[in-house]
């Protein structure tokens, strides 16, 4: 990595790609696997005093609540939570595959997008990490 993009990395432009990308992914039920509320996104954000007021569209919503999390040094609470979230939603879904083997057949792809969904998560949270381990190499931008 050259010291160009150490730079841009310490200046948290790789995390904000990272916040951007898991933001559409999240406001997009097809591709999460069932749908994410503002609501919920917004309980997190209160439950980790990250500031948060619910306008515009829901992937810009949650873009900026992950970017607040990100500048109060957050992110990683904000992910672990919403991790927690994918996980209780995962679970409502699994219930109901098995409840209704028929109707599984069509639940199966909501698991297997929130499976893929964790993925992106668990990716940003290393990204995440890798900002901060370069943050504290190289010190504050400016």
């Amino acid at each position: 990595m050259s010291l160009d993009e150490k730079m841009q990395y310490v200046q948290g432009y790789g995390v904000l790609v990272a916040v951007r990308q898991l933001a559409r992914l999240l406001s997009a039920p097809a591709k999460a696997g069932f749908y994410i509320s503002v609501p919920d996104v917004l309980e997190i954000a209160e439950s980790l005093g990250v500031p948060a007021m619910p306008r515009n569209e829901r992937q810009w919503f949650f873009e900026e609540v992950m970017k607040a999390a990100l500048d109060m040094e957050k992110l990683d609470a904000f992910l672990n939570e919403l991790s927690k979230l994918i996980d209780e939603r995962a679970r409502e879904v699994a219930t109901y595959v098995n409840k209704y083997p028929r109707a599984g057949e069509y639940l199966r792809w909501s698991l297997e997008r929130a499976e893929e969904l964790k993925k992106r998560i668990r990716e940003t949270a290393r990204i995440y990490q890798g900002f901060l381990r370069l943050k504290k190499e190289y010190g504050e931008p400016g």
